[in-house]
This record gives C-alpha cells, structure tokens and sequence, in this order.
C-alpha cells in the first residue's frame, strides 16, 4: 500500500528561468521536496522556486512558492585542457569521466550542491540541464573537441556522438529504480555489502550501479561536510576497496572552491585556509582550531594513507589558491610575506615542492607579488633564487628548478633555470644526495634522464650531467638527510651486528643508531631524549623508535599525534599509543604549521648489516 502511495502522489520542485518553468527535481516525500526547494532559494539563482504536488490522476497543485532576492546568475564552463574519453555510455559512470564533466561544469554542480555521481541518475535535473542552452551547448562543444583526435574524428562527429551519450544517459536515469536492491545493500553492509551483491554482474555494469548507490546515500544530504561525513562513514581502515571508493568520492566533493569553502569554514583569510588544506594532505589538522568536524576527519583519513586523489585535489585546490587575485592576509605585506613562507615550508618534498611542475609555477608567481617592491613584482630570478633558498637539500633544489622549466611560464627562463640546475649538479658529491630513502641510484640516474629532457634541458648538458652521476661509485653512497640537517654527530647507542636490522635517526647534525631487539631512541622536549625538538606542540617523549623482535617499529607517545612520511609510500599519521614499522628510508614529521611551528623533519634509515 505504501509503495502504491507513493507512486500515485509526487511533488515536483518548478524553478523559473528566462521566465520559463523548469522541472529541478521529483520527490516522494513533501519534506524532500521543501528541503530542496529551500537550498535553491539560498543558492538566489532562480527568481522563483514552488513546489506542485501532482496526485495519480494527474492534478496539480501549487502547495510552496517563494521568490529569491537574487536570481539569473549565470553559470559558465570552466577552462579545461584534457578530457576523458567515453564510447559507450557506462564509461561515462567512471571515475575518470566524473572528474573531467566536475572540471568542466565545477560552477554548476556547486550551485547544485551536488556531484557528478549524485546527477547523472537523475533523469529531470539531466533534462534541466539540457535545456540550458548556454551552458549544455558550450560543454558539449568543449568536449568534442578535447576528444575528436582522441577518436579519430572530426569535432562535429564527436559532437553528434556526444548528443547520443546523453540521450542514453537519460533513458538509463529513468531505468534507476531497478538499481533500488544496491543501493539497500550499501545502506546496510557497507562497501562490503554492495561488492557481494555485485558479484555476477558485468564489469562494465559496476560504476554505473556503485554510483548509483553512493548517489542515494548523499541525496537526503545537501551540505558539503554532511556529504564528506556520509562517504568517510564507508571507509574502513585497511580496507584497500573501501579506501579506493571513499577515496574516489570525496576526491568530486573537495574538488572544488564552494565544498573547501563550507568545509574548512573559520579560516579569516586565503592563507589560513591554505595552510588548513596542507594540514589535512599532511593528517595533521589541528584539533585545537575551530575547524569543522567533517575536515577534521577528512585530516584523520588522509593521515592513514591510500587517499591519492584526495591528497591531489587537495593540491589542485592550493594552487587554485596560489594562482588567484586575492591576498592571502588581510594585515599587510609583512603578514602576506610570512604566510607565503609557511606554505611554502609545509609544500616541502625530498625532491621539490609537493604538486610538481603545477604547484611550482603557482609558488613562483605568487612569490614575484609577495616579495615585490614599491608596487613592483619581485624579478622572475630572485623569486625562484628565495624559493630554491628555502629547500635545504640539493636533490629538493634540483626538483624544483626541473618542474619550473617543465612549463611554459619557466621555459620563458630557461637559459637562467638551465644555469642553476647546472650550478647545484656542480656541487653534488655523492649520488646518495639525489636519491630519496628507498632508491637505488640507478633509479636516480634514469630518473633524472627523464626529467632533465621534460624540463627541455639541452641534450648534451643532459647527458653530461646523468654522466657525472654515472661517474660517482655505488659504493660511494652515504646516508642522505632530509631537509635542514647539518653535519653528522653520531651517537653510537649499540653496536650493530651482522645480520641484523640497524636503524640510524638523524636530525639537525645528531645520528643516534640502533641494532638489537630491546634499545630504543626516543624523540621529544625532554633533555634525555636521544632527539630533543623545541617544538611548543611536541611532548616530552613525543615518539620511541625500537628494534623489537628483529624488526624495527616506532610508537607514538604523543597527545598531538607523529606523521611518518616513507620514501615512495602513503603518509601515515600515528596517535597516540599506536604503532608502525618502519623499513628502508624516509621521514617523521613533527610539530604544526598551524601554531607558526617549522616542522622537525627527523630522517630514518633501515638497513641490514651482512
């Protein structure tokens, strides 16, 4: 009898535009109804929004009508270089499907508080959309001829090809309901739940029906943090399938100005905000801050690594940032100068800046404003000389320069980035120094083959340069420090026996090592830790490195919690009490940008004594 009910009565939400009525959505429920129909009036797009309730006989009847203050603001597509290609109409389900119709339509959805996953089931907001004619012709356009040399067509063919997609689309969206089993299963057994019931179905079948179910999941949430908190709800630590998806889904919702804006919410100027984002890339968002509850969360997935696409959206949204018009303080140059300075610190990798080639002509763009002069931008050379001055490792240097010359806007320099790269090639004495932990110095010397010929570095310098690299013995190689140490000081705490794991810890010039199951190094304020940081948020005995069983693990002892960063791997964020093993090379990371703090960077190396 219920099911009868609903199917007899609906209530459609009726918007004007162009003073014209168009159908934005149909609900079962009056109170879905009047939810929606409030969030577009805040949206003030539309003059007026009214809800009609239709009865089984067809009958209608106005029962909600509101004008908005605002109304008729105009929504354009979004400048975009490269597009996924879809020739069959499941395709256009997939990831990578979805992100390209967000970057192309970014205005759109976040005027419809929505994601491409939640819109492409819904037959009458795709039907709405159609009708828009400045912006589903232009989007149709843009995309056929992004992917006509992709297809080997002419632009109109793929345009008319595009045309068929969506007619499809639309029939599938009205085929939605047969998909009502997934998305029960979803509500009730998780990830796991769906991916049982979707044994037996085709793969090709199965992002149109995961879509599907994650679309009904956000639909009775209209907030951008609500939908964040919905999707983390999914994921499960260790779980590589509910990684990926919750990954893939909160990747469309961040991506974006209007969901970081809700999602971060305090910050008072561009670059707290930045330096939030950083934050939650790093795991490390300050709870201590008023930030919202779901960002926070976000911080504490991102910190148990697997979140790629987060963790590059995040990065697509600061260089969004840094690219912009607005200044990133409100209280002068002095002010715009330091917080400059803090992002840039907290973009700090082995070898550049995080973001590569993208985050590095953002960085230096913004810096030539920043350090500028008398109302004059501050020369291309001396911004990039201060940037390269901020990096404390040649093989950071050497990064950064290569991403700068691997665009147009470096190329413009390149004479200049080709004598520097030359310069720091020039003080390299070991190839360990360009080898981050974990790499083999073959694996740097092809490496750098590659990005030497990206940056357009001139063939026989290129060859000259991996040549020096080649020339340096194998067995020359010596430990590698991570940014900002100094020489070594060795602290000899046991000594190593064959066979056996030995792990060395070095921080600002001190190496203490360790090589049997039972000694530890401890990292903290206190003056007997083997490490001693003066960092406000770091605890006496903040972290404990061990040899344990013949394996080495570090423990968190902290109340603000230890970021370890290992080379080629995920960032993980250990709170207090938990535990990681530790192998190869890399980093840990701590203290908080968010308090003023540079972080201490203690480098780690595991290796096995024959």
């Amino acid at each position: 009898m219920a099911m009868s009910k609903r199917r007899e009565t609906r209530f459609e939400v009726v918007v004007e535009q162009g003073g014209k009525p168009n159908i934005d959505g149909v609900f079962d429920d009056e109170k879905a109804a009047t939810e929606r129909a409030n969030y577009l009036l805040r949206l003030a797009k539309f003059p007026v929004v009214r809800i009609v309730r239709v009865n089984g006989a067809g009958r209608e009847e106005t029962i909600f009508q509101k004008a908005s203050a605002g109304g008729e603001r105009l929504t354009t597509i979004s400048p975009i270089s490269e597009a996924n290609l879809c020739t069959d109409v499941l395709q256009v389900f997939s990831f990578d499907s979805r992100m390209t119709l967000l970057r192309l339509l970014r205005g759109y959805w976040d005027d419809q508080g929505v994601i491409p996953a939640e819109q492409l089931h819904r037959y009458y907001p795709l039907r709405h959309f159609e009708r828009e004619a400045l912006l589903f012709n232009p989007a149709v356009s843009r995309l056929a001829t992004l992917q006509a040399p992709m297809a080997g067509q002419k632009p109109q063919d793929r345009h008319d090809q595009l045309l068929r997609l969506f007619t499809a689309l639309k029939a599938l969206a009205q085929q939605g309901d047969s998909l009502a089993p997934y998305d029960q299963a979803l509500a009730r057994g998780g990830v796991g739940g769906l991916l049982a019931a979707l044994v037996g179905r085709p793969p090709e079948e199965r992002d149109r029906i995961v879509t599907h179910a994650v679309g009904a999941l956000l639909e009775p949430h209209r907030e951008w943090g609500a939908k964040t908190a919905a999707i983390l709800r999914l994921h499960q630590e260790g779980d590589a399938e509910s990684t990926r998806l919750a990954d893939e889904f909160l990747a469309e919702i961040i991506d974006g100005r209007e969901p970081i804006r809700a999602l971060i919410g305090y910050a008072p100027d561009l670059g707290s905000a930045l330096l939030s984002l950083l934050a939650v890339l790093r795991g490390d968002l300050d709870d201590r801050l008023p930030n919202t509850d779901p960002l926070l969360a976000l911080s504490g997935a991102v910190g148990g690594g697997g979140f790629r696409e987060v963790r590059d959206a995040l990065l697509r949204r600061v260089r969004g940032g840094l690219e912009g018009l607005n200044p990133l303080t409100k209280t002068g140059p002095a002010s715009e100068a330091r917080a400059f300075q803090a992002i840039a610190d907290g973009m700090v990798s082995f070898d550049g800046f995080l973001g590569g080639p993208g985050i590095a002509e953002a960085l230096t763009k913004r810096g030539k404003t920043v350090w500028g002069v008398g109302g004059q931008d501050c020369p291309f050379e001396d911004t990039v000389l201060r940037l390269a001055g901020r990096l404390d490792s040649t093989a950071a240097r050497l990064g950064y320069l290569l991403d700068l010359a691997t665009g147009d806007y470096g190329r413009r320099k390149i004479s200049f980035l080709i004598q520097r790269v030359a310069d720091e090639f020039g003080r390299v004495k070991s190839a360990a120094e360009l080898a981050a932990p974990g790499v083999s110095v073959q694996e740097v010397r092809d490496g750098l083959g590659r990005r030497l010929r990206a940056a357009g570095i001139p063939r026989a310098l290129a060859e000259g340069l991996i040549a020096k690299i080649a020339a340096i013995p194998d067995e020359q190689r010596a430990l590698t420090l991570p940014p900002g140490l100094r020489q070594n000081e060795t602290l000899e705490i046991r000594a190593p026996r064959p066979g056996r794991p030995v792990v060395t810890v070095s921080y600002q010039g001190r190496v203490a090592t360790l090589a049997e199951d039972g000694a530890e190094i401890v990292v903290g304020r206190a003056s007997d830790c083997a490490i001693v940081l003066d960092h406000a948020s770091a605890s006496r005995r903040h972290a404990a490195i061990r040899i344990r069983d013949g394996a080495c693990v570090v423990e968190d002892l902290s109340r603000n919690g230890t970021r370890l960063m290992p080379a080629g791997g995920d960032t993980r964020l250990l709170k207090q009490g938990e535990e990681a093993p530790l192998s190869g090379r890399g980093e840990i990371v701590i203290g908080s940008l968010d308090l003023g703090e540079q972080p201490a960077r203690i480098g780690w190396e595991v290796r096995t004594v024959r």
